[in-house]
């Protein structure tokens, strides 16, 4: 699968995408919930549109809550998750990405096999930093609405926790 049109949106991944798990972390860890009371933070997302203009990000620290850390409503999204992959999208005139297609589900993979190398490169000093053990998090991409909200979901858990 070539990855090579996200080679922009990979570089700010991995200069900025620790940071932003590492303040997830600690504003668990802050509150408590890895303070040997059982709670742990079980899901950080990335959710993108159908259309894949962006990402946000989302955590739980509870079963059935999810809080958004970063919400494109409020203008909060990190521009590192937003502009680079806006722009991959504005470059992708080759692909229909407004409808289901093969060439869809080719860039949807293709763009999780990014992400998944950078989860894969967080360090382990950001987790134990944090009272927490990376295999406690399941992290996860999807689609907010649209064509492969269940793909996503299935293959990134598959590919971001091995």
């Amino acid at each position: 699968m070539d990855t090579s049109r996200f080679s922009a949106f990979d570089r700010q991944l991995n200069e900025k995408l620790a940071d932003a798990i590492g303040e997830i972390l600690n504003k668990g860890k802050r509150r408590g919930l890895f303070a040997g009371n059982g709670n742990k933070v079980r899901a950080i997302g990335f959710i993108t549109t159908d259309d894949f203009y962006g990402f946000y990000l989302t955590w739980s620290c509870k079963e059935a809550d999810i809080e958004e850390y970063y919400d494109w409503k409020n203008a909060s999204y990190p521009s590192f998750l937003y502009q680079p992959l806006v722009d991959v999208v504005d470059n992708s005139k080759d692909i229909d990405l407004l409808h289901k297609s093969d060439e869809k589900w080719e860039f949807a993979q293709a763009l999780l096999t990014v992400l998944e190398q950078n989860i894969k490169q967080l360090p382990d000093a950001l987790f134990n930093d944090n009272s927490c053990k990376r295999q406690d998090i399941t992290f996860f991409a999807t689609m907010s609405d649209g064509d492969y909200i269940q793909e996503m979901l299935e293959a990134s858990v598959s590919l971001f926790n091995k």
